[in-house]
C-alpha cells in the first residue's frame, strides 16, 4: 500500500511490517537521525559540506530501538485517529447511568447475589468494545522489537569472549537498519531475528527475510573491502520450535536461538590484526538506526 498524503501535511504510513515502505521507515527514526539523513542527502546532491556534528557511537544503540519507535509512533497516530462508534458510546454511558436501576430490577428477579454482578458484566463488556486497541500492523513492530531484544540477550556472552556486538545500527544514507552485528575472532556476522508465526514447526523462512539479510551482509562486506581481510557471513536466528541443525539457504546460515552464540564462536579463526581493523572501520562508519 503506498503512502498517502493528508491535508494537514501528515503522512499516512503503509502497512508493510518489513520496513520497506519509505514513509514508515522515515517516521520510525528519531529527529536527530532524520536531520542527519537530510544533511547527508544535501552534501551528496550539492557538494557543500555542512558543519561537522558529533558522530553518535554505534555501541550506544539498543536492540529493537527503531522497531519500538515505529510501534510507539504508529500507535500514537492510530489513537489520534481513533473514534469510538457513537452507538456504543451512547449505549455504554446509558448502561452506566442505568446501572443502579438495572441492578435493583435484576436483584428483584433473580436475586441480589446475581443481579448486580450481571449488570456490572454487561457494562464491562460494552466498555471493552470502546477501548482503544492498536492495529495488528502496529503491534507487529512491538513484537519485532521484543524479538530483537531476546536475540541481543543471547549474544551478550560473546562480549566476554572478545567480540564487538552491535544492535540496531545503520549505514550512512540508509533508511533500513541492521538488527545485529558481531565482530570477533571468527570474523564478522550479520544477523537477523525471525520467529515462526502460524506455521508448522520447521516451516520455511520467508524469502524476503533471507534476501534482506543477504543484502545487509553484502553492504558490510563492501564497507570492509580494502580495509580488513575478514569473512562476512549472514546468520539468521530463529526463535520458536525449530530443530537444532538447519540447512543453509543460498549461503545464509540458519540456527535455532539456543545455538546462536555457539554458531558464532564456531567459525574459523581470523588474524587479530584483521579483526581490529574491521572493528575500527565499522565503529567509524556505522551509527545508531533510531
Amino acid at each position: 500500500m503506498a503512502a498517502k498524503g493528508h491535508d494537514d501535511g501528515r503522512l499516512c504510513l503503509c502497512d508493510r511490517a518489513d520496513g520497506t515502505c519509505p514513509g514508515l521507515a522515515v517516521r520510525r527514526l528519531s529527529s536527530d537521525r532524520v536531520q542527519e539523513l537530510a544533511e547527508e542527502i544535501w552534501t551528496a546532491s550539492s557538494g557543500d559540506l555542512l558543519p561537522t556534528r558529533s558522530r553518535p557511537d554505534p555501541r550506544s544503540s539498543r536492540a529493537g530501538a527503531s522497531a519500538q519507535a515505529a510501534y510507539v509512533r504508529r500507535r500514537a497516530e492510530e489513537r489520534e485517529r481513533w473514534q469510538p462508534a457513537l452507538v456504543w458510546l451512547v449505549l455504554t454511558w446509558g448502561l452506566i447511568g442505568a446501572a443502579p436501576a438495572a441492578g435493583l430490577l435484576a436483584g428483584g428477579t433473580v436475586g441480589a447475589w446475581l443481579g448486580w454482578p450481571a449488570t456490572l458484566l454487561v457494562v464491562m463488556l460494552a466498555w471493552s468494545r470502546l477501548r482503544f486497541r492498536p492495529s495488528p500492523a502496529a503491534t507487529s513492530w512491538q513484537r519485532r522489537a521484543a524479538l530483537q531484544r531476546r536475540t541481543a540477550g543471547l549474544l551478550a556472552p560473546l562480549a566476554d569472549k572478545g567480540y564487538l556486538v552491535l544492535h540496531d545500527i545503520t549505514l550512512p544514507g540508509w533508511l533500513d537498519s541492521l538488527e545485529h552485528l558481531a565482530v570477533g575472532p571468527t570474523g564478522v556476522w550479520v544477523m537477523a531475528s525471525w520467529q515462526r508465526q502460524g506455521q508448522p514447526a520447521g516451516g520455511a523462512v520467508p524469502a524476503g527475510t533471507l534476501r534482506e539479510l543477504r543484502s545487509h551482509t553484502r553492504a558490510i562486506a563492501e564497507l570492509l573491502d580494502g580495509w580488513a581481510r575478514v569473512p562476512v557471513r549472514p546468520l539468521l536466528c530463529v526463535h520458536g520450535s525449530w530443530p537444532r541443525i538447519l540447512p543453509a539457504r543460498r549461503g545464509t546460515r540458519i540456527t535455532a536461538s539456543r545455538r546462536l552464540a555457539q554458531v558464532v564462536r564456531s567459525g574459523s579463526p581470523v588474524a587479530p590484526g584483521e579483526v581490529e581493523r574491521a572493528s575500527g572501520r565499522l565503529l567509524e562508519v556505522l551509527r545508531p538506526a533510531a
